[in-house]
């Protein structure tokens, strides 16, 4: 049976042969939580792509220091793929933010649309992304990648169709008769897929879309929640990127 390695995420300076002094957060994690004792192999990453190797060679009352002893480097991959979701309540955003990290996306980019249940000038927008962010650490963490998505400020339906630069722009529409898998090219490198509020987007927000370039497709006749249909969506689309064919 594989034993998973503690890998922790730290923006502290990394380097190989020398040690970092894990404090605050870190201590009690790994002492109360994890109950890490002297000589534990520990990962360490701070979002460069490096892995480093270590283990914890002295706990103090306040610090564990990890001695890093090698370090291996994994390349991004070719493609980007993000997911704009309309934000909803707590806990479905938190699972959108933890599930797709785990799944590997590379950006999230929260909107505000006409039907969304918050409004943009109510919403705390700073607490929300530092809240997200620490989900996505975690779910880093664990999943064992080694970037940490892009989650990207909340701003509302109309500044996100104007300033997505994608070059496969796709919204998901109910009404479609084109099925996500099919119209999903994955020779297209740069792909954004836009995700509507439990109350849909009205009509003129799809109008406004297509006029934008965007193509619309479905993940079926079932009417899908917020967080179902965005971590649908980028399920398919991660199955089809590690296929074979584009078929």
């Amino acid at each position: 049976m594989r034993v998973r390695l503690i890998r922790l995420y730290t923006e502290e300076p990394l380097n190989v042969g020398s040690s970092v002094s894990l404090k605050k957060n870190f201590y009690h994690y790994l002492s109360k939580v994890l109950r890490a004792k002297e000589n534990q192999a520990i990962v360490l990453f701070d979002n460069s792509g490096f892995n480093y190797f270590g283990y914890v060679k002295n706990i103090t009352s306040k610090s564990y220091d990890i001695f890093i002893e090698k370090k291996t480097f994994h390349e991004k991959t070719n493609s980007h793929i993000e997911i704009a979701f309309s934000v909803c309540k707590n806990p479905c955003s938190d699972m959108i933010i933890q599930k797709l990290t785990e799944l590997g996306i590379d950006s999230i980019q929260p909107i505000i649309s006409t039907n969304s249940i918050f409004n943009q000038k109510k919403i705390n927008s700073e607490k929300k992304i530092s809240h997200w962010k620490n989900i996505s650490v975690s779910s880093s963490e664990q999943s064992e990648r080694n970037y940490l998505p892009n989650i990207q400020k909340i701003i509302s339906y109309q500044e996100y169709i104007e300033k997505c630069k994608y070059k496969q722009k796709i919204i998901l529409d109910t009404k479609s008769e084109v099925m996500l898998p099919s119209i999903y090219n994955k020779s297209i490198n740069s792909s954004s897929i836009l995700v509507g509020p439990e109350g849909d987007f009205t009509d003129e927000e799809y109008i406004y879309a297509k006029e934008s370039n965007f193509s619309s497709a479905s993940l079926g006749d079932n009417i899908l929640r917020v967080e179902t249909a965005a971590i649908s969506a980028f399920s398919y689309i991660k199955i089809i990127n590690n296929s074979d064919s584009n078929e």
